[in-house]
Formats: structure tokens, sequence, C-alpha cells
């Protein structure tokens, strides 16, 4: 990944007017991605992000704000001059919009007719379904293949004009968690072949912790959130973006089971319910063990979890801390020397 923009939206603003109302559904948003990067745009339904996304090759025409993309003015060209670009643009959906009366050789070929020869077309179909794994399935027809293998040849077709940004919108909402996990892994490996830039718009903050390196977080037409994966996952700011981070770890359950576990219902008056978060060279120091033996505080460990994120650990605890309340305490206070995020369960409870 470099540090050179592809997309830069400035001050981007869609409205739509009705006869009885109207929609604010992007409301001055700011963005920039840069290339090579998979950049995750998340929230939930109506909040605005695929109404932004398509405002990069202006299938949605902005309201106002500017929108630049790989060095083009997008909202200055002519209409031939939009068609030229947006071939740099590639687009993947939730349902694959493949034409059921064509073979997947030709669903993959349609964007190439006329541009390119017959034997051209032929090698460029062959390279495109051999790099999603469908060389086999060149003369099926989409009825015959499973959603994930129809979701391989929407990339394949979205890749025939050699783009330089691909944008996916919820292309995985559709499928399965396992053939997601798949797609999401080709995605991936595309980027990293291909230096493909790929802008990633989905409701599933799972598939963004599987790929992204960047994440925004949108609410209400606006971006509440943003910056490296790692950061927002270990220090999200908003109630929203920890919502999803919760309910992505499955800390949300792990909790209301801990609450109702004897260990918990029988808290002693200086044992402590805490979560612990930590990152980093956090996670490789044994600070359980240290509690007790610096400070004589026990840890009963009710629930784990480790992630590895862009290559670094990342994980949650949730204990009990007991012993005399001083000693607690300067435990607690050793913990955040340690760069380790406390909360108390019990008052976020209350």
């Amino acid at each position: 990944m470099s540090d050179q923009a592809v997309v830069t939206l400035k001050d981007v603003d869609v409205e739509f007017h009705g006869k009885t109302r109207s929609v604010h559904a992007v409301d001055h948003v700011n963005l920039t991605v840069n290339r090579g990067d998979i950049y995750g745009i998340v929230g939930y339904s109506g909040a605005g992000k695929s109404t932004l996304v398509r405002t990069i090759n202006l299938l949605q025409r902005p309201t106002s704000g500017s929108v630049n993309v790989l060095g083009q003015d997008m909202l200055a060209l002519s209409a031939a001059q939009l068609r030229k670009e947006r071939k740099r643009i590639g687009m993947i959906f939730q349902h694959f919009n493949l034409m059921n009366s064509r073979t997947i050789a030709d669903n993959v070929a349609f964007p190439l007719k006329g541009i390119k020869s017959k034997q051209e077309i032929k090698k460029k179909v062959a390279e495109l379904l051999d790099l999603v794994g469908l060389t086999d399935r060149a003369n099926s027809y989409p009825a015959q293949l499973s959603g994930g293998q129809k979701q391989r040849v929407g990339i394949a077709r979205a890749l025939a004009s050699d783009p330089e940004i691909l944008i996916s919108d919820e292309a995985t909402s559709a499928l399965d968690p396992k053939t997601t996990s798949s797609i999401l892994d080709l995605l991936k490996s595309l980027n990293e072949r291909l230096g493909l830039t790929i802008v990633l718009i989905t409701h599933q903050m799972e598939a963004v912790k599987q790929i992204c390196n960047r994440v925004a977080v949108m609410d209400a037409g606006a971006i509440i959130e943003r910056g490296d994966l790692l950061q927002v996952f270990s220090n999200p700011k908003q109630q929203l973006t920890k919502d999803f981070i919760d309910t992505t770890l499955q800390l949300d359950q792990a909790i209301e089971s801990v609450l109702q576990q004897p260990a918990v219902k029988n808290l002693g008056p200086n044992d402590r319910l805490l979560r612990l978060t930590y990152v980093g060279a956090s996670a490789d120091q044994p600070l359980v063990a240290k509690l007790f033996e610096s400070y004589h505080v026990t840890a009963n460990i009710l629930f784990g979890d480790i992630q590895i994120l862009q290559d670094t650990p990342f994980g949650n605890l949730i204990v009990v801390l007991s012993g005399d309340q001083a000693q607690v305490d300067a435990g607690i206070q050793y913990l955040k020397q340690q760069d380790v995020k406390i909360e108390d369960i019990l008052k976020k409870e209350a």
C-alpha cells in the first residue's frame, strides 16, 4: 500500500427529494483511499454507505462536493470520458447480476465485446477464470453454480477491463459464513497479486476484520469514526463502533453468559468484574501471574479471546479480581501502566 490517494471525496453530500419528504443520504463526507489499500466502510442498513460508494464512479451523482478518482475530477468529465474512466473502476454486487442465458465464460467476456478480438477475449477469460478458481466451469450456466461460485464469476467479470479499483457493495451479504470467508480471501489475494485497491461496503464488521487495513463507520449518512483496523478495534470512540466490534468478537454473548455464573452472582465486597483489552506487546506479558506475584491479587478468568489483527495480537479477557481493596486498586493501576484498557462491567451494566 502506498501513500498515493486514488479516491478523494471532499464534502460529498447526497440528498433525495420526494413529494412528501427529503432524505439526506450522505452528509458532507470526506474520504481518502490510498493505492493498494483495502478500505472497509461499515454501517447498518440505511446508513448511506452504498450511496456514498456509488459516488466514486458516479453511479450516484452527489448533490454537492467533489469526487477525484485516479487523478480525474469525475464531475468534470463528459459522458464519453466518464464511460472510459469507469472501466478503471470495477464493481461487484450482492446479487451477482449474471446473465442466466449465457455461459460463465460469456458472462465474463461480456465487458470485452467490441473492444478486443475473439482470440484476445478467449485468452483473457481463461486467465480470469483461472484467477478466481473457476477454470472448470467455463461452459456452465449461472443456475448450475453455488452462490459463492456466482460471486467469483462476478469478480472475474469486474476484472475484465483491468481496473485499478474494485468496489465491493455488500458482495458477501447473501452468502453463508464459510463462503463469505473464501470470497474475502480471494479479494485479499487479488489485492496482493494485482495491487488492486478495494473499497469494501458491508454491514458485517467480521468482513472488515478479516481483510481490511482501514475502516470507516457510517451512521445517518455521516462517517462517525475512522482509522486503521487495529486502532479502531482496540480503542473505539463511538458507541456504535463498540457495538459492532463487541458483536463481531461475540463479547455481548460472553458478558451475558458471565453475568449468570455463580462466581459473578456471589462477588465479594472487594471483587471487581473487569474486561481487559490488550494489544501488541501487552499480549505477550504474563500479566495475570504478575498480579498475584506482586500484589497478591487473584484473577479468575471467565472468558478469553485473542485475535491477530494486522499481524498484531489483540485480546480481551473477562476476569474477577479478588484481594485486599488497596492491592486490587494497585493491581489495576499496574495493568493500566502496561497499556491494558480496563472496563468495569458491573458499572457499565448499572
